[in-house]
């Protein structure tokens, strides 16, 4: 008879496995379904309340139907809320008069109607999870007997980009008080980048507003005290007309503006008033401000050293110069050396005689990267041959440029070209001007609108710039201006400099003149030349350099602070 045997413990790991792969599955299965029923139940309930909002404006008499401030107007609202199932639904419902182009379109319509029948869409948003869903319904409603005028005409409007191109899905508002009733309510721009209203009342007033996310807005504009020419002014509609207003909108550029100080020339010097500042010594002192041998029972030590603590500049840009002022009676004698610390000469291929030291001033380290070496000091031996002699150091010092470095808070303005009308003696009204200011770190960052903008800057002058004014922004693009600051004065003028793409020219020579004074300048590495402190008054400015053609601009005024742009063909 054959043994029985039991189940293993790798049987039962098996079997369990095998279980809760099945049941993880049967899990999944179940969440699914569970999700689909509830999509479904959420899809199910926005579609009855579509259903119903249609059936209720189909029952309406063909004069009724309408949103309520809307053209044409009615008593359907534009908008509601409910919640059903525990999910909140919007719905959104729009009415319009329709074209039917059988008997022809606009201005070709055999009987001169354009308000042929109504359309009605009724749209129902709602969220799953988070994610937007929408139902969507759309019906037309003849009238009950021919078509007919309805004592208006026909508002268009159309939404363009800067180049032309129509805009779609723009938000059009409309609104207009001096009708009964009132008109206010907003709309979509279709493909074409259109709203067509037929059957709007006629008025004078109709006010318009387009905006979309993302992009510049535009609008009508009230006939003020201020603004006597509106530019667009309110839209007419006039009975059995049609009447188009063109709204230019587009994206959104971005221009970061930063402002600096420019790179400055500074210095680290030790007059010896201590021995606070040195590092090491060696048979050295410091008395009556000066470095010298250390004097003891038997007179001078006729050797020894210190080292200076070495500088780390923050913003360091360039090294310049080391210098000292060494007093070296005969028979004594002084030598200095560059040092990275702790007793370490920057090397003589770095430094040409370094290892030696220096006796004569100032030791040019032009050439010193400040990657390699971010840090500097200096070190000195004094020798004597006489033990009542000694030399004495009575001051040394390391030059080197620092920046650029940031300025915060720095308030501006910018100035747009384009114009919303003007007053009544002329005067342009602008549409953009922004007052603004750098953060604490030194930079704003800014969205503008496609325009041509002027800056405003009075607590300093603009000494260089990199991208200056004005700016001249296209739609969606992204720009950046480096401002480098200096003390303000009245009147001044930075000339940029640049060839006829636009590309800024180094190392010209920018000569502005007028009777009885003359100041030249060379382009900075950003193509600029910098004059502050002139007289209001008009002025002769030329730029040249070797391969260009010279220019001259004549009759220029420069009062308060300009921006010019001299141009080599």
């Amino acid at each position: 008879m054959k043994a029985l045997r039991g189940m293993s413990l790798i049987d039962v790991i098996v079997g369990s496995a095998m279980i809760l792969i099945v049941f993880v599955a049967l899990i999944g299965l179940l969440r699914a379904s569970v999700l689909i029923t509830g999509v479904s139940k959420a899809r199910a309930g926005a579609t009855a309340i579509a259903e119903t909002q249609m059936e209720y404006i189909r029952g309406l008499s063909y004069d009724t139907i309408g949103t309520t401030n809307g053209v044409p107007s009615g008593v359907v609202m534009a908008t509601s809320t409910q919640v059903l199932n525990n999910i909140t639904y919007n719905t959104r419902t729009f009415i319009a008069y329709i074209d039917d182009p059988a008997d022809g379109l606009g201005a070709a319509d055999t009987n001169g109607i354009n308000t042929d029948y109504k359309r009605a869409k009724v749209e129902v948003t709602y969220l799953i999870k988070g994610e937007p869903r929408d139902v969507s319904l759309i019906s037309n409603i003849a009238p009950e007997s021919i078509e007919s005028t309805t004592n208006g005409g026909t508002l268009i409007i159309s939404v363009v980009g800067a180049a032309g191109i129509p805009i779609p899905g723009a938000t059009v508002s409309i609104t207009n008080a001096s009708t009964s009733p009132i008109v206010n309510f907003s709309t979509f721009s279709d493909a074409s980048g259109l709203v067509q209203l037929p059957g709007a009342p006629t008025s004078t007033e109709y006010r318009i507003s387009v905006s979309k996310s993302g992009y510049s807005s535009a609008q009508t504009y009230t006939r003020d005290a201020t603004n006597q020419n509106p530019t667009p002014g309110y839209l007419t509609v006039v009975k059995g007309q049609t009447t188009t207003g063109t709204f230019a909108i587009d994206t959104l550029a971005s221009l970061t503006i930063s402002t600096w100080y420019p790179i400055l020339p500074a210095s680290t010097t030790d007059s010896f008033s201590s021995s606070a500042n040195l590092a090491t010594q060696t048979n050295t002192e410091v008395s009556g401000n000066a470095l010298r041998l250390q004097f003891g029972a038997d007179g001078y030590a006729l050797s020894g050293s210190a080292e200076g603590n070495t500088v780390s500049p923050t913003l360091l840009s360039s090294w310049t110069s080391a210098s000292s002022t060494v007093t070296t009676p005969a028979g004594t004698a002084v030598r200095v050396h560059v040092v990275t610390g702790a007793g370490v000469l920057v090397p003589d291929s770095v430094i040409p005689g370094n290892s030696a030291g220096f006796t004569s001033f100032p030791i040019l380290l032009s050439g010193v990267s400040t990657t390699t070496y971010p840090n500097l000091g200096l070190s000195a031996d004094l020798t004597t041959n006489s033990t009542t002699t000694t030399p004495s150091i009575t001051d040394w010092q390391i030059d080197y440029m620092v920046g650029p470095t940031p300025v915060p808070n720095v308030s501006f303005t910018l100035s747009g070209a384009k114009t919303i009308g003007s007053t009544g003696a002329g005067a342009a009204i602008y549409k953009t001007s922004i007052a603004s200011s750098t953060s604490a770190s030194g930079w704003r960052t800014i969205p503008l609108e496609w325009d041509s903008y002027e800056l405003g800057l009075s607590s300093y002058d603009v000494v260089d710039a990199c991208t200056p004014p004005a700016y001249v922004v296209a739609p969606g693009a992204t720009y950046s201006s480096a401002l480098y600051l200096g003390a303000a004065t009245t009147n001044t003028a930075l000339v940029s400099v640049h060839d006829n793409v636009g590309a800024p020219i180094s190392g010209a020579s920018v000569t502005v003149s007028r009777s009885g004074f003359s100041e030249t300048v060379a382009s900075t590495g950003c193509g600029t030349a910098y004059f502050g402190g002139l007289t209001n008054a008009t002025y002769t400015i030329t730029a040249s350099k070797a391969g260009y053609t010279t220019v001259t601009y004549t009759a220029v005024p420069i009062s308060g602070h300009i921006f010019y742009d001299a141009v080599f063909p």
